[in-house]
């Protein structure tokens, strides 16, 4: 069972669309326009909340009672969005990062991992690409055993 972490990101980044594939929902996806909650600790969030600096405020109060905060930023993107020190308030949480859209011909995978490195994420980094359901996977079974862990050490 997947739950606890939060997806945060820019717009158009893929968020949504890795949220669906993560939960293995079939729908349509269509684009955030607020904040949405699945079992109440799995959290998709709008691009422009992260895009916005006014709007940090949010992002940061609603990443309060997450245990992991996941990072998109797609593949084929050099721009660094991430603001500085965004996740030094987060020290006792588990941050990874994951590359979206690995599979487009323009991805940059090994400078956008430098990109996210250079932004303090230290945790894991997971190259994803929704038509390759293997990567997703991968991510899922990780999410997995972190949230596995944490009800493990809450008990």
């Amino acid at each position: 069972m997947l739950n606890n972490f939060i997806l945060i990101g820019g717009t158009g980044v893929g968020k949504s669309t890795l949220f669906a594939a993560l939960l293995n929902q079939e729908e349509e996806v269509r684009k955030t326009q607020a904040l949405v909650f699945h079992d109440e600790c799995t959290i998709d969030t709008p691009g422009e909340y992260f895009d916005n600096p006014r709007l940090y405020t949010a992002l940061i109060s609603t990443m309060t009672d997450i245990k992991t905060i996941v990072y998109v930023h797609q593949a084929n993107s050099l721009e660094r969005k991430l603001p500085f020190g965004l996740f030094s308030i987060y020290d006792t949480k588990k941050i990874i990062g994951v590359i979206s859209k690995i599979d487009l011909a323009d991805a940059e995978i090994a400078q956008v991992e430098e990109i996210i490195r250079d932004a303090g994420i230290h945790g894991p980094i997971f190259p994803v690409s929704i038509y390759q359901p293997e990567s997703i996977d991968t991510l899922r079974l990780f999410l997995s055993k972190e949230t596995h862990a944490a009800s493990q050490q809450g008990a």
